[in-house]
């Protein structure tokens, strides 16, 4: 590919976060590079790393114009690696690609094909096949959120009952629609990725293809390997230990403006408001402890 190729726009940019990656960001950056469809960019931004994965990315960045590497000074958390690859981007559509998953050759030809024949979603994503640190397949997902739905509000409410895994989210997206969310946050409130396609499925429809296109890695390192650990959570996503503070009330409201801050009509922002306030009474326990817990721990610092 010559350089002078490199400075048209593609048509995708793919966003790859990594933070001490070494053992298999080789094998996710060859998955992108053996795409059908060339006409894209990767942009890996390193968090602060380590172990060898900088030097293993900067060999495949002086071999493809396509690469791009970006090296953070410090450890800013997952969720403003994830912020600042959206930034980076230059193309109208845009996928992250997690350093140590796989995706099939076509991923990128099905799932932009399905967006352009769908002007009415904002993501297009395949079926999820599990594979573990080997690389051997352990099985296949039911990710259940394909939800074309006309209304804001319904497409909302289904997301909620139907949501598992966030799996989808490594599917391919239109980058304005990413934009006009709060993306991951600060990293100040726990699971910002499903925040973020709560937030996402308020601006168009997600598109489910049959194909199996994602292979994600479940090993013992990986981010999602236990969520109830709200230490190993917080220290992934902001770099921090600092706790999560009332988490259901601030969540709530960071829903309600956005769903205010769409362009969804009048009285389908009022329908996903009144059930947003529906299920914070359904969450009044937690809610209550949220409070308990931010006072008792006030008072322990005084």
């Amino acid at each position: 590919m010559s350089k002078q190729s490199r400075k048209l726009t593609p048509k995708i940019s793919v966003g790859m976060p990594v933070y001490n990656g070494a053992r298999y960001v080789a094998s996710a950056i060859e998955s992108i590079l053996a795409q059908t469809d060339p006409d894209f960019e990767l942009i890996i931004a390193d968090n602060a790393s380590t172990d060898d994965t900088v030097e293993i990315c900067q060999q495949f960045a002086d071999q493809d114009p396509r690469i791009r590497l970006h090296i953070n000074k410090e450890n800013i958390g997952a969720a403003g690696n994830y912020n600042l690859l959206v930034e980076l981007a230059s193309a109208p559509y845009f996928r992250w690609s997690n350093a140590d998953d796989l995706i099939a050759a076509d991923s990128h030809e099905r799932c932009l094909a399905a967006l352009e024949a769908r002007p009415d979603a904002v993501l297009s994503y395949g079926q999820t096949m599990f594979i573990d640190e080997h690389g051997e397949e352990t099985g296949l997902v039911e990710d259940t959120l394909h939800i074309m739905n006309a209304r804001p509000s319904d497409r909302f409410r289904a997301f909620w009952e139907r949501y598992r895994l966030t799996n989808a989210i490594y599917g391919l997206m239109r980058t304005e629609a990413v934009r006009d969310t709060n993306i991951f946050g600060d990293g100040t409130l726990p699971a910002a990725d499903i925040s973020f396609m709560a937030e996402l499925i308020l601006h168009g429809g997600f598109t489910e293809l049959p194909e199996t296109l994602f292979y994600r890695r479940m090993h013992p390192d990986a981010s999602s390997h236990d969520r109830a650990d709200d230490e190993r959570q917080q220290q992934f996503w902001r770099a921090s230990k600092s706790p999560f503070r009332l988490p259901v009330l601030r969540q709530t409201g960071r829903y309600l403006r956005h769903t205010w801050r769409t362009a969804a009509p009048l009285a389908d922002k009022f329908s996903t408001s009144v059930y947003l306030m529906r299920q914070l009474v359904w969450q009044r326990r937690a809610v209550a402890q949220e409070v308990a817990d931010l006072f008792k721990s006030g008072t322990s610092e005084q």
